[in-house]
């Protein structure tokens, strides 16, 4: 046999050269022989089990992905979802970075463990500290499809380089060494320098727009949601920006990007400017408040003596609920951390330190959070609260670099220029909190807290206006027709800030009314489960008495399994009553204590034991790791989470004809967060149903009066859930519906924030 090999071998070096595949395949077999040495081979089942294992969740897939172009100086990626609304779409990634050689294909992208980003810590051109995980990009796309294309080109190569995957074609028992992979030379990709396309067909996975989202804030890390000035040199790092879209038939919608998950978000955006003169002026822009006012003089009497053509942009936010929903504010406030500030640019070059949050001591280089510290100006404006920039153009001769090339001599015009960015901030939050309403200086003394106080200075501004008119009008001046078009504009001016404030206020109640119903409500509610509690408890001692005196009466075996099974079910109301007992005991509480998972489910599993064995549904507890303590709660608040879960999973299994109902929680901890997530076997949740049942009042049960003897159970008010969703978003977290796990058709994910300190506290 060894003979045969060698000469088969040798036969296709002679003849057929190029055949790599065979003379691999023909080298590996003749390697067995070999009785001094062994080998490792490597089975092709690895790559869908490391798939598996290195990427749980897909969006966790696509955020590799999206690292990987930033890792080739890419400045932006576009992510295109195309008919993802069910399993089999395709996810489309194109980037315009730098592209990869024939010798970079094989020997970053095909080449397991790769130690190119060991080697190279640092990307080519812009120099930035690669993100992407070492080797995760491979299996980041096998997790996602069944299919990957590659085309990708750089800047100086006539063709494009093209590779498809067939992941199918990693099986087991099969040699990764022996599977093929062609590269075939393609027409280049038009209106590209460089880059890389991926295309991955057969997704195994749905894409649901608050997924796609995800993605986006999985790779928030890497992106810069802060305007740039213009980059001037091509080394200089433009930023890296990622867009998120659709595409459904013929419809195509824009899901995540700086807009829709940065700037749309702020409260306004503000602009100032110097001029040739050393003139200041101020411009705001405010959607969500109405408000813009352009070009406005802030020192008209003294100009600036040394600086000229100074620009500033800022996007302001205020992190209040009734401006940012609690998702979107944590998201920002995190990043705001991270990046929030003003950056400082040179012409076109980033000046350090200046707008860096990564230091020992957060650099304060306009006085912003020193000017909160003294509370001369009362609206918000921290560092955090601003994502911007001052660009200075020129003027070399009038700003000197430190000699550790660290930020610049605080001389005259270094002086200015923090004067210039402090007063185009402060007088533009100033503004703003005029029209939100609130106090602006430490001394105002007439300042409008609430919709009716501003309507009533305003009808007083009329009234005065009005009268002072009349008083002072004469003939000439009533016929000057400049002089009353000035007039009817200012009352026009005021009149619709009256029926702004009256609007404001018509819907200001309209939202208080609301709230107030649903509160009446659940203090209703509340009322009567503590009354029921309260009242069932004093049964509980006689019913099991009694239950014990007529067991030692009776003899006959059917009326013993009676008593039995009527011993089974006083004993799960006993169980409900001690849980929701606790529960109200706990809520008389009303400190905050951090909450482990682990014994919560414990208490849930203990109330519930009776039920499940009742209706033969099994339960399935997966706890991941220890210590998974949430952010400080009340843990009465719990109770209302898990029992509604499981009242509703019940309700769902119901609806269905299996044999044997499941339900499933799994308690873990990712990142900075601890989750929850709890599945069941049920009926599942229509995708176009999936946002809607956090609604107030939204419900699948069927309404009292309507419902069948046999579905008696299922009745629901529809404010579960809702309930449940303010709870969680009301500490910073999320609830959502995820796709479901293997064997189960409902996962619902709870994720809140991980107490650290939680270690002290371990159960």
């Amino acid at each position: 046999m060894q003979k045969k090999l060698r000469e088969e071998l040798k036969n296709i070096l002679e003849n057929d050269p190029n055949n790599y595949s065979k003379i691999l395949e023909l080298s590996s077999d003749l390697s067995k022989f070999d009785e001094n040495n062994v080998r490792f081979t490597i089975d092709a089942g690895i790559i869908d089990r490391l798939g598996k294992e290195l990427v749980a969740r897909h969006e966790t897939a696509v955020s590799e992905l999206v690292k990987n172009a930033y890792d080739a100086d890419a400045r932006r990626v576009k992510l295109t979802f195309i008919n993802t609304l069910e399993i089999g779409g395709i996810i489309v990634i194109n980037d315009d970075g730098v592209g990869m050689t024939k010798e970079q294909l094989i020997n970053g992208f095909m080449r397991l463990a790769s130690s190119d980003k060991i080697h190279y810590p640092f990307s080519p051109t812009y120099k930035r500290k690669r993100a992407g995980k070492k080797g995760i990009g491979r299996f980041a796309a096998q997790r996602l499809g069944k299919q990957l294309t590659i085309t990708t080109q750089t800047e100086d190569t006539e063709k494009a380089l093209e590779i498809t995957i067939n992941w199918d074609n990693f099986k087991n028992d099969k040699d990764l060494m022996f599977i093929d992979n062609k590269i075939e030379y393609r027409n280049r990709i038009r209106n590209k320098k460089s880059g890389t396309r991926l295309i991955i067909k057969e997704l195994r996975d749905k894409w649901t727009e608050p997924q796609i989202k995800r993605v986006y804030r999985y790779a928030s890390e890497i992106l810069q949601p802060f305007p740039l000035a213009k980059v001037k040199t091509k080394t200089e790092d433009p930023g890296f920006k990622l867009i998120c879209k659709t595409k459904e038939g013929d419809s195509i919608n824009v899901i995540a990007n700086d807009n829709t998950m940065f700037f749309e978000h702020a409260l306004a955006e503000i602009r100032g400017n110097i001029d040739d003169e050393g003139y200041m002026r101020i411009s705001i822009k405010s959607q969500k408040l109405k408000y813009h006012i352009k070009d406005v003089l802030l020192n008209e009497k003294k100009a600036y003596k040394n600086i000229r053509n100074v620009n500033l942009r800022a996007y302001y936010f205020v992190y209040e609920n009734k401006y940012l929903s609690p998702q979107i504010k944590t998201f920002i406030n995190e990043k705001a951390k991270e990046q929030g500030g003003i950056r400082l640019y040179r012409n076109g070059f980033r000046v350090l330190p200046y707008g860096e949050t990564h230091q020992e001591v957060p650099n304060d280089w306009l006085g912003l959070d020193a000017s909160v510290r003294r509370r001369t100006v009362l609206p918000t404006h921290a560092n955090i609260n601003f994502f911007g920039f001052i660009e200075i153009d020129g003027q070399d001769d009038k700003f000197e670099e430190l000699s550790s090339r660290e930020g610049l001599l605080e001389n005259d015009s270094f002086k200015e220029l923090t004067d210039f960015g402090y007063k185009i901030l402060t007088d533009g939050v100033t503004k703003i909190g005029s029209e939100r309403g609130v106090k602006t200086r430490t001394n105002e003394k007439n300042w409008k807290k609430e919709p009716e106080e501003e309507i009533d200075e305003i009808i007083e501004e009329l009234e005065s206006m009005t009268s002072s008119r009349s008083e002072n009008e004469d003939e000439e001046s009533f016929n000057n027709q400049e002089d009353s078009e000035d007039v009817k504009e200012k009352i026009g001016y005021i009149t619709q800030k009256l029926r702004n404030a009256q609007e404001e206020q018509k819907q200001k109640q309209k939202e208080q009314l609301e709230e107030k119903n649903l509160l009446r409500i659940l203090a209703g509610l509340g009322l009567t489960i503590g009354e029921f509690i309260h009242e069932i408890k004093q049964y509980q001692g006689a019913l099991s008495a009694d239950i014990e005196n007529i067991r030692n009466i009776v003899t006959d075996d059917e009326e013993i399994k009676i008593i039995d099974r009527l011993d089974t079910n006083v004993k799960s109301i006993n169980a409900y009553t001690s849980y929701f007992d606790e529960a109200i005991s706990e809520n008389i509480q009303r400190e905050l204590t951090p909450i482990e998972l682990r014994s919560v489910v414990d208490s849930l599993k203990d109330s519930i034991s009776n039920d499940l064995q009742r209706r033969n549904f099994e339960f399935e507890e997966k706890i991941n790791g220890y210590n998974l303590f949430t952010c400080p709660m009340h843990k009465s608040e719990w109770a209302s989470i898990l029992f509604n879960l499981y009242t509703n999973a019940r309700k769902a299994i119901k609806k269905t004809a299996v044999q044997k109902g499941k339900i499933c929680i799994e308690i873990g901890k990712s990142r900075n967060i601890v989750f929850l997530e709890f599945s069941d076997n049920g009926i599942g949740i229509p995708l176009e149903n999936r946002d809607k049942i956090f609604n107030a009042f939204f419900t699948t049960s069927e309404p009292v009066g309507k419902v069948s003897k046999n579905h008696e159970e299922m009745t629901g008010t529809g404010l579960g859930l809702k309930i449940i969703k303010d709870i969680i978003t009301g500490y910073g977290g999320l609830i959502y519906v995820k796709e479901p796990i293997n064997n189960y058709n409902t996962t619902i994910r709870i994720e809140l924030p991980y107490y650290n300190e939680g270690y002290k506290d371990d159960v």
